[in-house]
């Protein structure tokens, strides 16, 4: 049974008090109206605007280093940073994500997703060229003199052969501790036209065998899934949805390889499309990184003298 929790705009600044909303997912407007990075509790509902739309702070992709306690965010190819607990700041500029063959020649590249694994940066772009493949680059997230974030090559499309770039589109992107590997959405179905690669939810093994691997189809009726986040034993999907105004957000159960939770968050307009999700528990909060654990650790106990309780 899949249960749709329906949450409008006007929640969306109300945090239930003590809440550990774990889900943030972005969009991508030029409607400052509009909030740019919601968090939200996946077992409540309860939202919370981390920041609002404003030039070079839209959220193309979303990734969390839990560790440090900071969000990256990019804007085409602009990479940004966000500290936990700064609600209602936007994002700080580090610098442009650059490609390059032979560090002379650099070339700006629009990112995707990103994904935060093995305390590095990674990035999905379907931006391909004769001279770039389509695929996962590690990003440099300290510039250069010149205020380029440099992005490494990983794993390159397979489909690309020569100066043909390859046909992927990995709109979302996280990294799963579990099997570690790299979970994608791709939103291009290049069957029909005797490609490979269907419109689903893909492991890609890019540490190891580069084995890309269809893990399940996208909800029915769904096909313009874009973000992707790992946690709490689901791989949560956003989908653009601007003809009805929505952010639709779809949990993919993995234990159960099913889609078994569902929600929707309302916007005021219909020029935004959904975007970066990345698992960030506590992110509304500002505390030290280390303490998130021992947080953690004290509502498990609180739940735990609950139940004894009763």
């Amino acid at each position: 049974m899949r249960t749709l929790i329906l949450v409008p705009a006007a929640m969306a600044a109300v945090v239930a008090s003590g809440a550990s909303a774990q889900l943030v997912f972005g969009t991508t407007t030029s409607n400052t109206s509009n909030p740019s990075a919601i968090y939200l509790d996946v077992a409540s509902g309860t939202t919370t605007v981390l920041w609002n739309s404003a030039a070079q702070k839209k959220v193309n992709g979303l990734a969390a280093d839990t560790v440090n306690g900071r969000l990256y965010s990019n804007d085409a190819a602009r990479l940004n940073t966000w500290e936990y607990g700064s609600v209602g700041t936007t994002p700080t500029l580090i610098g442009g994500m650059y490609r390059t063959n032979d560090n002379v020649t650099f070339t700006a590249t629009g990112v995707d997703g990103l994904a935060f694994a093995n305390n590095k940066l990674y990035a999905s772009t379907s931006f391909g060229s004769t001279i770039y493949k389509k695929g996962i680059y590690e990003v440099n997230t300290t510039p250069d003199g010149s205020g380029r974030c440099v992005m490494t090559s990983v794993w390159t499309d397979p489909t690309g052969i020569g100066t043909n770039s390859g046909t992927i589109q990995f709109g979302g992107i996280d990294f799963n501790i579990a099997d570690g590997k790299f979970w994608v959405t791709n939103g291009t179905d290049t069957t029909g036209s005797g490609g490979t690669y269907q419109r689903a939810i893909y492991t890609v093994d890019a540490f190891g065998s580069g084995e890309m691997i269809k893990i399940a189809d996208f909800p029915d009726g769904h096909n313009q899934i874009d973000g992707l986040a790992i946690g709490g034993g689901y791989a949560w999907l956003t989908e653009q949805a601007p003809s009805s105004s929505t952010v639709n957000i779809f949990g993919f159960n993995l234990a159960t390889l099913q889609y078994d939770k569902s929600f929707t968050f309302a916007l005021t307009d219909s020029s935004q499309r959904a975007s970066g999700a990345a698992w960030a528990p506590y992110a509304y909060l500002q505390i030290p990184a280390p303490a998130s654990g021992m947080l953690l650790a004290l509502g498990l106990c609180g739940m735990a003298r609950r139940r004894r309780a009763s």
